[in-house]
């Protein structure tokens, strides 16, 4: 798909979920709910997108990288 069908692309799915919504306007329920998921997914998909670091980057560190222990304390 070239670069320029993109926001043609974007608009008919627009088009298309408004159809839909309007055609179970009947089932605001279901509606309501297919809605609360797509964006708690889209919540969740931004948020994973935009965090500094990597997971590996976590699981691959020690102990001693998230906290200085104070050997005075001890």
């Amino acid at each position: 798909m070239s670069l320029a069908l993109v926001p043609v692309a974007e608009a008919a799915l627009f088009t298309l979920g408004c159809l839909v919504i309007h055609a179970l306007r009947r089932h605001a329920d279901v509606v309501t709910a297919t809605l609360a998921c797509v964006a708690t997914l889209l919540v969740l998909m931004i948020g994973i997108a935009c965090a500094p670091e990597s997971l590996a980057a976590y699981q691959a560190a020690s102990t001693t990288d998230f906290a200085r222990l104070d050997p005075a304390l001890y």
